[in-house]
């Protein structure tokens, strides 16, 4: 079902991906320009970690402003608690207040809450829950003493439909005896290496739960934000998802194509040039293909003009434009590319579901992947 979401005044349809970006990566890691209005970028969400990094927590100091540092005005802007990045840290010791204080100084719509995740084989699941739902308080507490629009996500997490219904019940206990009548935002963490170790059915069979728990709240999954697995979040039941791999798919030479697995356009994966050449060639008639059948279109991603696809030679010279030899001269038009081709499958689904060829669309794009157990028979 399409959704339109809140973030202060602005709206979100969804099903909806919101571009995961670490603060310097432009020009740093090789992009040459922001990516945002190239690509269509609805959503964006950044990292509270990144303002513990001396150069931005200088900027945030004299009024860091979302508009001025990363040229994306007038749309949603989330801000994660970075607690991925402070576990692979534990010399950088962090507060949930601390995380609280950068979330409201960066004035984003949405601030989540400083979550513990885990992997699937994790000894300690209950006690980073445990941590979770105890900053969870904190931070809400913290909250409701500030005059601020934005708004705090809470975080579930669980491998098993007890431990996410139970999370979700401590939630709702502490929520209520703030007297906040209910959840109307939830984030999901700690899925993304199930699907990602090949263990897609039980991702989804969690999205569901938290679905069936809180049929009308807005529902966001953590770096599920591949081409394949954001769509299976969405047939799951979740409204938005986030990804990073565009542009850490494209540092390693990466290509995504909806649809299919991504393509790595390197010369060292092949051992002639006419071995390269087949792997490029193909690429490009998968181009060509969609570009007949779903109407998916590419650019110049330095200068924004529309590739002409019918034409075999500005076609190729496209796919050239993704490839290295050598350097990573050319990740910034990987990344765009990749970019583009998620906010592409979200506007796909959002026009699938509209159309009432929901079921149809997902099992046309997942049927001959990992996840094509996940996909339920008959139409949705």
């Amino acid at each position: 079902m399409i959704k339109n979401i809140t973030f202060g005044q602005y709206t979100l349809k969804t099903p909806a991906i919101f571009a995961s970006y670490r603060l310097g990566d432009f020009p740093s890691a090789g992009l040459k320009s922001y990516p945002w209005r190239v690509t269509e970028t609805e959503a964006l969400l950044i990292n509270a970690f990144d303002f513990k990094r001396p150069k931005f927590q200088k900027h945030l100091e004299n009024g860091w402003s979302i508009e001025k540092y990363l040229d994306f005005p007038d749309k949603p802007v989330m801000i994660d608690s970075g607690a991925y990045y402070f576990l692979k840290r534990p010399h950088i010791k962090v507060a949930p207040e601390e995380i609280l204080e950068i979330e409201l100084k960066v004035k984003a719509h949405i601030g989540v809450v400083l979550d513990h995740p885990f992997l699937p084989n994790a000894p300690d699941k209950k006690q980073r829950i445990s941590t979770t739902i105890r900053n969870t308080k904190q931070m809400l507490l913290s909250l409701s003493k500030r005059q601020s629009p934005m708004e705090l996500m809470p975080v579930v997490h669980g491998h098993t439909k007890r431990e996410i219904r139970d999370c979700i019940r401590q939630i709702q206990r502490l929520m209520s005896k703030m007297q906040i009548q209910e959840i109307t935002r939830i984030g999901i963490g700690s899925i993304a290496p199930l699907a990602k170790q090949g263990n897609g059915k039980l991702a989804s069979e969690v999205i569901k739960t938290v679905r069936e728990e809180l049929p009308n709240a807005h529902l966001h999954c953590f770096s599920m934000g591949s081409a394949l697995s954001m769509l299976l979040a969405f047939y799951s039941g979740a409204d938005t998802v986030d990804s990073q791999s565009w542009i850490l798919s494209a540092a390693f030479k990466l290509a995504q194509l909806p649809g299919h697995y991504v393509v790595r356009l390197a010369n060292r994966e092949h051992k002639t040039e006419s071995g390269f050449k087949t792997v490029k060639n193909a690429f490009a008639l998968r181009i060509k293909a969609l570009h007949d059948t779903e109407g998916y279109c590419v650019k110049h991603w330095q200068t924004g003009e529309w590739v002409n696809v019918n034409c075999n030679g500005e076609l190729n010279d496209y796919v050239d434009s993704l490839s290295d030899r050598q350097s990573n001269e050319n990740l910034h038009n990987r990344a765009c590319h990749n970019l583009w081709t998620y906010n592409f499958e979200a506007r796909k689904a959002r026009e699938a579901i509209n159309k009432g060829e929901w079921g149809d669309f997902i099992r046309k794009r997942l049927l001959n992947t990992r996840y094509k157990t996940c996909v339920m028979q008959g139409n949705e």
